[in-house]
């Protein structure tokens, strides 16, 4: 998988990046979040890259409950 999860030393917080390639430099999607948001970040990334008909859960609860 391209992105990571990393724990910043000396502190409670975790970055998520994606890893470094040849031709593009390391992208950092957060900086300082708890591991619970982290993990978070990362299922919602991966699932933008290989869901092909990924659509956000919350948009579509939000559209059909017209009350």
């Amino acid at each position: 998988m391209p992105f990571r999860l990393r724990k910043i030393p000396n502190k409670p917080c975790y970055m998520v990046y994606k890893k470094q390639t040849k031709t593009n430099k390391k992208h950092v999607f957060s900086k300082c979040s708890t591991l619970k948001n982290a993990k978070k970040q990362l299922r919602l990334l991966r699932a933008i890259q290989y869901g092909k008909n990924f659509i956000p859960r919350k948009s579509i609860k939000n559209k059909t409950r017209k009350i």
